[in-house]
């Protein structure tokens, strides 16, 4: 029950997260503020491994990862990023990022999926579902 509950607070905050960036891209477009740029290559600074606790939930229900200490690695291909995981949890490739003037970076979706990728300083968050499989991210 103690792994439930803390599983649960970690997937609320991705949902805040995810929240959060729903909530700031509907704004205003005269607002006053510069808007994203479109897709961008992370930096090399941000290419790079973070630990977070990790959960995969395969579409399949076996093989679930609940609430390990694992690590997150971002690479990059063009503007397309693959994030490979550590305790077996598939990768998720294609990711394209859009930037902005402060240097936090935020992900979006693709056809058939439902991505929240937020790379805000030296913390990754992650809350993703791609063809019914589900992963959370989050830094400890």
């Amino acid at each position: 029950m103690k792994l439930q509950n803390k599983l649960f607070g970690k997937l609320t905050k991705v949902m805040l997260v995810l929240s959060v960036m729903f909530i700031s891209s509907c704004g205003s477009d005269d607002d006053g503020t510069v808007p994203a740029e479109p897709f961008v290559a992370l930096p090399s600074e941000v290419l790079t491994t973070f630990s977070g606790e990790l959960t995969y939930t395969p579409a399949s229900g076996m093989g679930i990862v609940a609430g390990v200490q694992g690590t997150a690695t971002i690479s990059v291909s063009g503007t397309n990023h693959t994030i490979s995981f550590s305790d077996g949890v598939p990768s998720i490739t294609g990711i394209r990022f859009l930037g902005s003037s402060n240097g936090n970076y935020a992900s979006v979706g693709t056809s058939g999926s439902v991505a929240g990728i937020v790379i805000e300083g030296n913390e990754l968050t992650i809350g993703a579902t791609i063809d019914s499989n589900v992963w959370a991210f989050v830094p400890n």
